[in-house]
């Protein structure tokens, strides 16, 4: 028999996702980080399945064992997709974990499901203001700034390397080198004072790429308002020799912003340092038409 109670729970956050259809390739990729739990007394092979209306494609991961108890975060990266929409539109997906009592899952014992919105905009439709527009075509770095929030902080410069609007983006290539041979965490803030119009709906979008080389693995990406996080993109910062979040690609990041204020907008990223003592860790990060709209 299968048991529906809350034997187990499963959070996304946030629970409404934001993407911009302008420019977005098709077709449409989604990736969510989840946090997943083990309220049963037995440990549990956990496996999460995604669902939606057509034409969304239907996914599921094993996750593994999880103990009595325990929870865990995982980043599905592209976890599910569809076809590029023509216009904007808003859609439920279903999110379910499923905890079986072997490691071959066939034996189901629980399950649990939550709704999921994923909400299209359409920044060129001619409804929306654009109010910031950073796309670096004038060479400089248009105010961002970069500091360490955890280990050393390399600046901020202009890149032709990789861009979504030649000629330009910004980024850096961060050189952290660890002070002896025990493995640390360094932590990235790159950031930009921001004041919104008085309107009813406002979003930042952010077009992000990413890149540890060496010894340096990436642990989470955020976005903050302030200290405020509104997206959370792999899990919190651990000393295992792993990667937690994606890499090595744009990634498109749209977030609902406050109207009539003014905040730092803040991107994070979270690493851990291997490098042997005398060795390098690199971190490399791009930015690229950075957005706030409005309407």
């Amino acid at each position: 028999m299968i048991m529906s109670c809350r034997k187990l729970d499963v959070k996304v956050y946030p629970k409404t996702v934001y993407t911009d259809l302008a420019g977005l390739p098709d077709p449409v990729l989604l990736g969510l980080t989840i946090h997943y739990y083990n309220h049963s007394d037995q440990s549990l092979y956990m496996k999460i399945f995604i669902s939606g209306p057509s034409p969304w494609s239907s996914n599921a991961v094993q996750l593994g064992s999880l103990g009595s108890g325990s929870d865990a975060y995982v980043n599905l990266d592209n976890f599910t997709s569809r076809t590029k929409p023509s216009q904007e539109t808003t859609e439920e997906l279903t999110l379910t974990l499923r905890g079986y009592n072997d490691s071959g899952y066939s034996e189901l014992l629980y399950e649990f499901s939550r709704s999921l919105t994923v909400v299209f905009i359409k920044s060129d439709d001619g409804s929306w203001t654009t109010d910031v527009n950073n796309d670096f075509s004038d060479g400089t770095v248009q105010g961002w700034a970069t500091m360490a929030e955890a280990g050393s902080d390399s600046g901020v410069t202009v890149h032709t390397d990789y861009v979504l609007s030649p000629p330009y983006s910004i980024g850096n290539v961060a050189n952290w080198s660890p002070v002896s041979s025990v493995p640390g965490e360094s932590r990235l803030r790159i950031y930009k004072s921001f004041t919104t119009p008085n309107k009813s709906q406002i979003f930042g979008i952010v077009n992000f790429r990413t890149l540890g080389e060496n010894y340096l693995k990436l642990k989470y990406i955020e976005i903050r308002r302030d200290s405020t996080v509104l997206i959370h993109i792999g899990r919190t910062f651990d000393m295992v020799d792993a990667e937690y979040a994606p890499e090595g690609k744009w990634m498109r990041i749209v977030v609902p912003l406050p109207a009539n204020t003014t905040f730092e907008f803040r991107i994070i990223l979270d690493y851990l340092r291997t490098a042997p003592s005398g060795l390098d860790d690199w971190g490399h990060w791009w930015l690229d038409d950075f957005k706030i709209i409005s309407k």
